[in-house]
Order: C-alpha cells, then sequence, then structure tokens
C-alpha cells in the first residue's frame, strides 16, 4: 500500500508554518484593537439609548431604539468592511466573562430605567443611561484588548 504522505515536511518548515500562524494571529489582534477608537463610543451610545427609551414614554420609545438598533447594525457592518473580521464569538474565557457582565449591566440598567420612567423620575433615567453608555464604551475597549490577546494565545 502507498503512502500519501511522500512529501513529508522537515522540523524548519513546520516551524516556519508555526510562525506564519503567529504572525497571522497578531495581525487580528492589530485589526481588532484598530477599530476600538470608534466601536466602543458607538456601542456606549448605541446602549445610552435604549437605557434612556423609557423616558421618551409609551408614544416615542420607539425612536431611540430604532436608532440604537441602526447603530449597532452600522457598527458590525463597517466594522467588518474596515477590518476584514467578523467576529461571532469570543476567542477565550475573559472575552466571554467582560461580554456577560455587559449583559448583566445592560439588562439591570433597563430595569432599572424603566422602574425610574414609571416615577416620573426622567432625570434620573438620563443619568443612568449615560453611566451604561461609558460603561459600555469601557467594556467594549476591555473586549476588544481581551480578544486581541486570546487570539494571540490560541493554539
Amino acid at each position: 500500500m502507498e503512502s500519501h504522505l511522500e512529501h513529508r515536511s522537515d522540523p524548519a518548515s513546520a516551524r516556519e508554518a508555526l510562525e506564519a500562524i503567529g504572525t497571522d494571529r497578531g495581525r487580528i489582534g492589530e485589526r481588532v484593537t484598530a477599530e476600538t477608537w470608534w466601536t466602543a463610543p458607538a456601542q456606549g451610545l448605541g446602549v445610552a439609548l435604549v437605557i434612556a427609551a423609557p423616558a421618551a414614554g409609551l408614544l416615542w420609545a420607539w425612536l431611540p431604539f430604532v436608532l440604537s438598533i441602526g447603530i449597532f447594525v452600522g457598527v458590525e457592518v463597517f466594522f467588518r468592511k474596515r477590518s476584514g473580521l467578523g467576529i461571532t464569538r469570543p476567542a477565550g474565557p475573559r472575552g466571554l466573562w467582560l461580554l456577560v457582565a455587559l449583559f448583566l449591566i445592560i439588562f439591570f440598567s433597563f430595569v432599572i430605567s424603566m422602574k425610574l420612567a414609571l416615577f416620573g423620575l426622567t432625570g434620573w433615567v438620563v443619568a443612568l443611561a449615560v453611566a451604561a453608555g461609558v460603561i459600555t464604551a469601557v467594556i467594549v475597549v476591555a473586549y476588544d484588548r481581551a480578544y486581541a490577546a486570546e487570539v494571540r494565545r490560541a493554539g
């Protein structure tokens, strides 16, 4: 029987291949963090709009939601065009924990926002929305850095 492994690579070519993979991972990390300067504030604004929506009242609450969806979709589309990457899941455990923290912050901020809006405390809703937006931007920056570090270490 004939083996299909006739063209075995020597250890030097294997090292070259591993170095090329490492270089590619480094480039992916650089691409992700290069876009953080605009993606983090944009996503923070999107979250702030979602949290502030109850303050707009029943008649106009849909508008901030629609604007935030437009921001989130726009960020994704522009990020893919500018970086050539589509990130569908965290690269490691640190990124996963940051996403869980972000989800919890957004969820509880929205619940608190609805309660504040029910009591007519619109100013507090806006303050909470601003705080949630800033925290989101900070977490997005941390997530991008964690993603880049985890991609570089993967393997």
